[in-house]
């Protein structure tokens, strides 16, 4: 919204809030002039009186008019450029005529009253975030002592089930200020991809899905543990949705490596695949199934924009769904060829 109009509309609307003022300058200046008329003044003094009183009057009005402009224009300007307008004091000098003294004022008083609000909200978040988190590391050991003492597969499925969601709710708190968390680094994508294999072994067994992993002993710039939980979520989607084979492989650029992890399940209908990125969407699959909650790619995608990776998602029903996660420089270090990318066979 741009809140400047131009210069003609706001010196109409100067001289309409004027009007009380004008009208009774206006008939002072008329009654004067007829008393000096009525006592036989001499013309010339009265035109005179006149002019020098018509020139005071547009003179004050003229200086009023431009330090308030000034004052309102700068106002209005900075507004639309702002993002943020609760900024706007910082960008203005405090004016010397009253009303605007007031205005200022005032703003200043509901901007410390929304930074106090903010401030206070930020700490009430900050110290749920502390507890959850708190919470989930202390969930996580009874689960792992579940998986450890049971020895059925069924129960060991569930548990797992258990232990993703709490994982899911970890990184959804730490996803906004993902940046204090994360350490960026060379890892080999085969080790990370073994560790995400091996915590979904029993589930692949037991659903007799294939896993093939062809060619991606290849260093990217990461986070091991961010990109581990990334790849958990498109894995477990995989998994969820009724997949015999899961297939990742990797192509390289001079600029970057994109791994990609397909599989041949259910697919995601042409009206849904714009959309699986967004909060809580859950599609028609989800819907079917009952079991999604909208959340995991989601997680994933605001994760990879975090890292700087760039994630995309194709499918077609019924025939296969293809997530891609491009590895491209980061502006944190220098400039990466494609020789950076080293399979570690050759190391």
């Amino acid at each position: 919204m741009k809140y400047a109009s131009s210069n003609l509309a706001k010196l109409g609307s100067f001289l309409r809030g004027k009007t009380y003022f004008l009208g009774l300058a206006s008939f002072v200046t008329i009654a004067a002039l007829l008393f000096l008329w009525a006592f036989k003044v001499r013309l010339e003094i009265i035109i005179m009186l006149a002019t020098l009183w018509f020139g005071f009057l547009l003179f004050s009005l003229a200086v009023e008019y431009w330090r308030k402009a000034a004052f309102y224009k700068a106002l209005l300007a900075n507004l639309d450029r702002l993002d943020q307008a609760y900024l706007i004091l910082e960008t203005l000098t405090e004016p010397r005529f009253y009303d605007g003294e007031i205005l200022y004022a005032a703003l200043y008083k509901i901007n410390k009253s929304m930074l106090e609000n903010v401030t206070n909200y930020r700490m009430r978040s900050q110290e749920f975030q502390e507890y959850v988190e708190m919470w989930i590391h202390e969930v996580k050991t009874p689960l792992a002592t579940l998986s450890l003492i049971s020895h059925d597969p069924k129960i060991n499925q569930q548990i797992k089930r258990l232990n993703d969601y709490v994982e899911q709710i970890l990184y959804f708190v730490r996803a906004e200020n993902a940046e204090q968390d994360y350490l960026i680094a060379a890892n080999n994508l085969a080790n990370i991809i073994n560790e995400v294999a091996s915590r979904n072994r029993e589930v692949l067994l037991a659903k007799k899905i294939d896993f093939e992993v062809h060619d991606v002993g290849y260093e990217v710039y990461t986070d091991a543990k961010w990109l581990e939980f990334i790849l958990n979520q498109i894995i477990n989607n995989s998994i969820k949705y009724s997949s015999s084979k899961i297939r990742i492989t990797t192509t390289i650029t001079d600029r970057t490596i994109t791994l990609t992890i397909s599989d041949n399940g259910i697919g995601i209908t042409e009206k849904d695949l714009p959309r699986v990125f967004d909060k809580s969407f859950t599609g028609s699959n989800g819907r079917l199934g009952k079991q999604s909650t909208g959340m995991g790619l989601y997680i994933a995608k605001t994760l990879c924009q975090k890292l700087g990776h760039k994630i995309e998602i194709d499918s077609k029903p019924q025939q296969y769904t293809k997530v891609s996660i491009t590895f491209a420089k980061s502006k944190y270090f220098n400039v990466i060829d494609a020789q950076t990318y080293k399979k570690v066979t050759e190391m």
